[in-house]
């Protein structure tokens, strides 16, 4: 990576395009901010362009050849992971694959499962995502597990596990402990507005309260998409604090040694 960095924009423009003239396969450059000119010369030199956002500046990245472009907008859990997948495998290091979808949560879930993937994201918006093919990652050792995922298929039909899923939530949360539940099959129930309002142990706040106590503690709880579309919810139904999330999001967590998979 070339850091431009407090350099004007046309002495920035100069440089590139000084760098462009050589043909690079890759090429990348880290700014202050966007800068037209550079655009303008990817335009000219016939490469792909992508830009990311990090801690001290801007990157933008440019490679040669055609980005391919792969739409899997109205593709069904997991049919977009599934697609992107087996494409990434067919491409060599550094090689970029622009993804389109009209829908953001299958953005979201692309993002998440991109490492799983032995990819990076290098751009991302409201209806797209740009995903560069890396190196398989060599395996993570892990010496301690600081992370815990409860994994709740019952929902509201079983009371105990539906408390003891937030219950047990808030205890690994009191200790420190990175927390994420994964609603699935008919665990989504209780995230669906109202689902849990009707719902008390004598010994506990009502089953709603207690759950939002745990999302206020900082608790990422995730909805099945598949296990939603089956039973009509979608986002605008899910209590705030619930996001919808596909096939991929959860085999990346499961994936992730870091984490003591908890199943209710």
């Amino acid at each position: 990576m070339i850091s431009l960095k407090g350099i004007n924009p046309y002495a920035a423009a100069v440089i590139t395009e000084n760098i462009l003239k050589n043909g690079p396969e890759k090429l990348s450059i880290l700014l202050n901010a966007d800068i037209r000119q550079i655009r303008d010369l990817a335009d000219k030199y016939g490469v792909n362009i992508s830009s990311r956002k990090i801690e001290d500046g801007l990157v933008l990245t440019m490679t040669a050849g055609e980005m391919e472009e792969i739409d899997v907008t109205g593709e069904t859990c997991p049919g977009p992971v599934i697609i992107v997948g087996e494409k990434l495998s067919s491409l060599k290091k550094g090689q970029m694959i622009k993804v389109k979808s009209g829908n953001r949560d299958t953005l979201d879930d692309l993002e998440v499962s991109a490492a799983e993937m032995n990819a990076v994201v290098v751009e991302k918006s409201d209806d797209y995502i740009i995903l560069e093919k890396t190196e398989k990652r060599d395996p993570v050792e892990i010496t301690g597990r600081d992370r815990v995922l409860v994994v709740q298929s019952n929902g509201t039909a079983n009371a105990e596990r539906a408390y003891a899923t937030f219950i047990f939530s808030k205890a690994a949360r009191s200790m420190g402990k990175e927390v994420t539940i994964f609603l699935l099959m008919d665990g989504v129930s209780l995230a669906r507005k109202g689902g849990a309002s009707n719902v008390k142990h004598p010994a506990f706040p009502r089953l709603d309260e207690l759950m939002r106590e745990v999302i206020d503690m900082g608790v990422q709880i995730y909805v099945c998409e598949m296990s939603a579309q089956f039973r009509g919810i979608d986002d605008s139904a899910l209590e705030d604090g619930c996001k919808i999330a596909g096939a991929a999001t959860f085999i990346t967590l499961l994936s992730d040694p870091r984490y003591a998979v908890v199943n209710f």
